[in-house]
């Protein structure tokens, strides 16, 4: 499926992770994912003639197919931000960025991951992140997303 890179061991999904995915996530539903970025100060390239930019402008060349590829597969990009402060957590500087990705079900983005075009790419991915989490959610329910409309949409009347 993917290349995985011993040396770092956070930044592709474990075959024990991809499995538990196939076996008990496989239900067709879409996943949201939560990505948890980190970046080298300088990129970190096999090559290290390459290694004359920034691990964050390193991860931008990657972004470019990533969003290709996301959309290919009708996935789409929710949300995505600078991080503040870990106001909770070991470090209060330990991620750079944050993203949410949603895929319509995990088939797509199994789909999304074997294109050749994309898997050329993870090369900029791994040389520009230090560390990185993925977790996978599941959607938002109907009746949550309903009662926060109507939240939003009361706010703006009671709470002026």
């Amino acid at each position: 499926m993917l290349y995985t890179n011993p040396d770092n061991a956070f930044l592709f999904p474990s075959e024990e992770a991809m499995e538990e995915a196939r076996k008990n996530h496989n239900d067709g539903k879409p996943l949201i994912q939560v990505n948890l970025l980190s970046y080298h100060k300088i990129a970190k390239y096999e090559d290290e003639s390459l290694n004359t930019i920034s691990g964050e402008e390193a991860y931008k060349k990657y972004a470019k197919v990533a969003m290709k590829a996301v959309t290919k597969v009708g996935g789409r990009f929710l949300w995505y931000s600078k991080v503040r402060l870990t106001m909770i957590g070991p470090d209060l500087h330990e991620w750079d960025d944050v993203g949410i990705v949603m895929y319509p079900n995990l088939d797509k983005f199994v789909e999304m991951v074997n294109f050749d075009w994309y898997k050329e790419a993870i090369q900029h991915r791994e040389a520009g992140l230090r560390d990185t989490r993925l977790i996978t959610c599941y959607d938002m329910p109907r009746s949550m997303r309903f009662q926060l409309w109507l939240a939003r949409w009361f706010g703006k009347f009671l709470f002026r």
